[in-house]
């Protein structure tokens, strides 16, 4: 038998920043929160992005979110007391297909409507002034200033360190086993360090969700895939107030961190992995992009490359909500590659609906249960 090591109102698994945050915002309403990491806050997949925060979806839903992230990364350091490092850069969506050309028109009038009024489309040699350092095949963007660039590490800090404050307990180095219930409904986790009992689990743990849901007989449409990032030297016409720039068509995108310039890129061949290892020949194919689209790149120098894992679902949207088939389960899952920029919102918002049983923004597009009930809406400005 699993020894008794405490009890909650909510457990949540998984410590990246998706998790801290939902822990400040339950604690913040009174909930008695015990968070679960198997491992170090924050080192995972929310440690390993470039930091990216866009207002620029395809969904409507999705916009309404950023804008709530965006106005709440505004207020972190007097909520907080940290910095989160939140640079207005700007995002700039280069595009080179008519389709794509006619797709950005198309969202750039529901982005207005929905409140994103400071996004605006650019004309050729306007993004070209913005990002010279792209090919001149470029037909077209948009642009958005209040997009940019934040601290991962910052944020996940500034969340964990007032989550605890309020009296959250946070057990790192220590793996979620199993999932037990009494009847249908959750009664308690068992882990290494012993059993937590509990009303509420909260399934935050990224890229291995699917892998936590099994423990309690679910299965989540959440898998990993590798996604790498780089840092090069100096890059010809990319500056420190050059915006996030991204080449939609090949999903290359870059911008100026400390002395040099990040970059990544998808890879759409890629199967689903927990490998984080680099890749070499994707090494090649990131050249064999630049070449084509960034020629300045191919003068700059490789100093460093890593891998992280996206959490992606087959609508690239997130999963979000109660699980009506075990009560007491939810999910904050498989933002696809959102789940930085997404999660100040995205906690705010859970955890209104689970405290107050309201939610200022409708999250049912991101129900467990879309995936057998309805089509599916997928999100198509995805890098």
């Amino acid at each position: 038998m699993v020894r008794p090591l405490d009890s909650a109102d909510a457990v949540i698994v998984g410590g990246g920043v998706v998790g801290c945050a939902l822990a400040y915002q339950l604690a913040r309403r009174g909930a008695n929160v015990a968070l679960v990491e198997r491992d170090e806050l924050g080192i995972h997949s929310t440690g390993r992005n470039a930091g990216g925060v866009r207002q620029q979806f395809s969904t409507e839903v999705n916009v309404r979110i950023q804008l709530l992230s965006t106005r709440l990364l505004d207020e972190f350091e007097d909520e907080t007391g940290v910095d989160p490092g939140f640079r207005k850069i700007g995002y700039l969506f280069a595009l080179t297909q008519p389709s794509d050309e006619r797709l950005f028109r198309e969202l750039l009038e529901m982005w207005h409507r929905v409140g994103l009024t400071d996004a605006t489309w650019l004309e050729s040699d306007d993004v070209r002034a913005l990002a010279p350092s792209l090919t001149a095949d470029v037909s077209g963007g948009t642009f958005c200033p209040s997009d940019g660039i934040a601290s991962p590490t910052d944020v996940t800090y500034g969340y964990s360190r007032r989550a605890r404050e309020l009296g959250a307990r946070f057990y790192q180095g220590c793996t979620v086993t199993g999932i037990t219930r009494r009847g249908d409904r959750v009664e308690a986790v068992e882990t290494t360090s012993g059993l937590i009992r509990c009303s509420t689990v909260f399934i935050c743990a990224g890229a291995w969700s699917a892998e936590v849901g099994r423990l309690a007989g679910v299965e989540l449409p959440v898998r990993p895939y590798r996604r790498h990032i780089f840092m090069f030297g100096p890059v010809a016409g990319v500056d420190r107030d050059s915006p996030m720039t991204v080449d939609f068509a090949t999903s290359l995108y870059y911008h100026a961190e400390g002395e040099g310039v990040l970059v990544g890129m998808s890879d759409s061949g890629d199967e689903p992995t927990f490998d984080t290892a680099v890749d070499e020949a994707f090494v090649e194919k990131l050249f064999e992009v630049a070449g084509a689209r960034m020629p300045a790149l191919l003068d700059a120098e490789l100093r460093t490359a890593w891998a992280g894992l996206y959490e992606v679902t087959p609508d690239h949207q997130p999963v979000v909500g109660p699980l009506e088939s075990v009560p007491g389960l939810w999910c904050v899952c498989g933002f696809s590659g959102h789940g930085f920029m997404q999660a100040p919102a995205i906690a705010l918002l859970v955890a209104e609906r689970w405290a107050e049983e309201r939610s200022r923004i409708d999250l049912s597009p991101f129900e467990y249960a879309r995936f057998t009930a309805r089509p599916l809406e997928r999100e198509r400005a995805v890098i």
